[in-house]
């Protein structure tokens, strides 16, 4: 199973929509996700369908922990303590692990191995570089190779020329093969 997460820095940087539409593609070409909740996200819920509890998926035998059903054909596991859980979920037929982490959830999960993780930026912030060098370092730290791809998903758009400056400051440090493009070809 591959384990991807999706961080935000600021609250409505995308970081919920990234992750629900990369699990909606990945879930389209046949793979099996599983979102895993980092802190209970109202948001993330509402994207997926889910409203109770009690919709357990079936088969799934992670008996502290259930996983939830969506109609999308994503389940989401909602993690709320230290996990054990990746033990477990090796069993499960999933080839998608996508981490959802509010806040500072994300370290509370330190020892599970993230094979990508995406960064969702806000470029109307003038000390983003900062922001996420510090991020990388404490990822790196967590023995993880640190930011892979990081998404410019919120810009002030009175201020392209903050905007340009902030994204060529971003890919000089981190290199421009990380930087996703925001307009798509």
């Amino acid at each position: 199973m591959k384990v991807v997460a999706v961080i935000a820095k600021h609250p409505g940087s995308g970081q919920t929509t990234v992750l629900v539409n990369l699990a909606s593609g990945l879930v389209h070409q046949g793979y099996q996700v599983l979102i895993g909740e980092l802190g209970k996200s109202k948001k993330l819920r509402n994207w997926l369908g889910i409203t109770s509890e009690q919709n357990q998926a079936t088969g799934m035998n992670i008996p502290v922990t259930p996983i939830l059903s969506s109609l999308l054909g994503i389940d989401l596991l909602p993690l709320v303590s230290e996990p054990d859980y990746l033990t477990d979920l090796q069993e499960q037929d999933y080839d998608f692990l996508l981490l959802h982490p509010a806040s500072n959830e994300y370290y509370n999960f330190a020892d599970t191995p993230v094979a990508s993780t995406i960064i969702c930026t806000d470029l109307s912030h003038d000390n983003e570089l900062d922001e996420l060098q510090t991020l990388e370092k404490c990822l790196q730290s967590l023995g993880n190779d640190g930011i892979d791809l990081i998404l410019p998903n919120k810009i002030n758009t009175k201020e392209w020329e903050q905007n340009t400056q902030q994204l060529f400051t971003l890919a000089d440090y981190f290199g421009y093969e990380k930087i996703a493009d925001p307009i798509p070809h």
